[in-house]
């Protein structure tokens, strides 16, 4: 069983919950073809579900859509499941929900559910795809940016006109009654936040919070001003309780940097009571590890899925070796994504004990970082006391360690996803990690090798080299053949697909489908289930 750090707990999805929920979903089926001949909402269009969406429960069903058609309930109702996408529109392959209407886009909006772990509060968004536009409550969304929903928002599809209403389509998103909500009243009086920052309104609506601190969600007034017909933006702050007296390195380091695949921050303040804010992009996907994590386990991906997020990784690790920065604590937890979904944008987070080096040559000698994903030179040991396995800089190593320890996570990360294992667990203490790190041995004869390539164990091998001389650095990874052997269709993919525009470096032409050229293809069909119900 796989916990998240010292504080995490395992995770489980009880069957009991499961049974109930598809129980309650067969019944709602059978209560909604008993209503389909009797129902005749009015307008011209045609909308079709997919049967398999309420029973393919890989999570529990925690908010609902609610279809009105022209003015009329439609009684259908759309789970949201745990890191499932909803797509709405027009295509019948992709989408779970099949509106034919000619306002409607192929893929008109998509909707989704994060849960970071089970005592975690679920956030529920929605993203605009469209051409004619999406609307929450009554504002239009900007297209490809994603809004968190609250429960009761409308989201009209189409709307319909001043004469002929019948066209309207609307959608109600509902919370189930028994999961507590994430709007905390009180929360900014009882902490001592401010309500505004500058241009900054803080919300009481919390998004995570630990031992860092809490974050929360925030608008800028100035965007509200400059598009007043736009339903405001969602931004994420990040609130730290400072030390008298002392600035916070993390957010001096990550305002000097811009890159796709690092957390953007635009601004920060502290205040009276040494409260550092961070106001910085909300990446509404979740992180590594609640996308891989699976009842009380953690599952594999595709060798597809897996190099695409390895390249994006290395994107962003060679950017922050370049500016001199070590990020220190890389691992499933603090690698976010912007959607739950195979070929999505990728962000390294939570910079907290990155270190910001004076040359090439300085060397790092603190004992910090998560000991599943660090790399032996860093100087964790098995035989620690027990109130130094919770100190962030436990001891001094002589011969201290560079910007490699972060290779070394990242071949602890390329492991779990190919394999859903980590490499060196053993039996879960912090005591048998360190042991079996030191030691390097990778056992590649596990059957969840079989189906992974040469190519990719290869990679792997050479980032969890305890021998630091021997161990890739970030741009010899980019060249091994596992990567090298895609690059072309990897950059197309990434400047194209992930980033969405036109920048980066001239790409060379290519006759093959770049899918053709992976090792294994991501197929969406899997997560889409094929079975349709017609309502008339």
């Amino acid at each position: 069983m796989y916990k998240r750090g010292k504080n995490r707990l395992i995770l489980w999805i009880s069957s009991f919950l499961l049974n109930m929920c598809n129980s309650l979903f067969m019944i709602g089926r059978e209560d909604n073809r008993e209503s389909e001949g009797q129902m005749e909402p009015s307008g011209s269009y045609n909308l079709t579900t997919k049967d398999g969406l309420q029973m393919d429960m890989t999570g529990v069903a925690a908010a609902h859509l609610e279809v009105n058609v022209g003015g009329c309930h439609t009684e259908q109702v759309i789970p949201i499941l745990k890191h499932q996408l909803v797509k709405v529109g027009r295509n019948n392959k992709e989408c779970q929900l099949v509106l034919t209407h000619p306002s409607i886009s192929s893929i008109h909006c998509v909707f989704w559910c994060v849960f970071f772990d089970e005592d975690s509060i679920p956030m529920f968004y929605v993203k605009d795809c469209s051409l004619n536009g999406t609307y929450l409550n009554g504002l239009l969304l900007k297209r490809d940016k994603t809004y968190l929903l609250n429960d009761c928002d409308t989201i009209e599809l189409s709307r319909g006109n001043e004469e002929n209403d019948n066209n309207k389509i609307q959608l109600v998103f509902m919370i189930n009654d028994d999961l507590q909500s994430s709007m905390d009243p009180k929360l900014l009086d009882q902490m001592g936040f401010l309500r505004e920052v500058d241009q900054w309104e803080i919300t009481n609506r919390i998004v995570g919070n630990g031992t860092f601190g809490h974050v929360l969600i925030t608008h800028n007034s100035k965007e509200r001003n400059d598009d007043i017909c736009y339903h405001p933006e969602n931004y994420a702050v990040k609130i730290i309780k400072l030390k008298p007296n002392k600035f916070d390195k993390e957010a001096k380091i990550l305002l000097r940097l811009d890159h796709p695949n690092i957390i953007k921050v635009y601004h920060t303040f502290c205040d009276r009571n040494n409260h550092l804010y961070i106001f910085q992009d909300l990446v509404p996907g979740g992180d590594l590890f609640s996308y891989l994590a699976k009842g009380d386990c953690l599952t594999s991906m595709s060798e597809t899925e897996s190099l695409i997020i390895v390249f994006q990784i290395l994107q962003a690790l060679n950017y922050l070796h370049d500016q001199g920065i070590v990020h220190r604590d890389l691992k499933l937890d603090n690698i976010l994504l912007c959607t739950p979904e195979p070929c999505t944008r990728i962000v390294l987070a939570d910079f907290g004990i990155a270190k910001d080096l004076n040359s090439n040559k300085e060397r790092m000698h603190t004992v910090v970082g998560t000991p599943e994903y660090c790399a032996p030179e860093v100087g964790f040991r098995a035989n620690r006391k027990a109130y130094q396995s919770f100190s962030r800089a436990a001891t001094l190593e002589q011969r201290g360690y560079d910007s490699k320890c972060d290779l070394w996570s990242l071949g602890v990360i390329t492991h779990i996803m190919l394999t859903g294992i980590s490499p060196f667990y053993g039996d879960g203490s912090e005591r048998s990690i360190i042991q079996n790190a030191k030691v390097g041995k990778l056992n590649f004869k596990l059957k969840q090798w079989d189906i992974v390539s040469d190519n990719a164990k290869g990679f792997v091998k050479e980032l969890l080299q305890t021998d630091v001389t021997k161990r890739l650095n970030g741009k010899q990874s980019l060249e091994h053949i596992w990567i090298a052997k895609h690059l072309s269709q990897l950059e197309r993919l990434y400047y194209k697909k992930i980033l969405c525009n036109n920048e980066g470096p001239k790409l060379e032409s290519i006759t093959l489908d770049w899918k053709r050229k992976l090792p294994k293809s991501v197929v969406i069909s899997q997560v889409v289930p094929k079975k349709k119900k017609v309502l008339k």
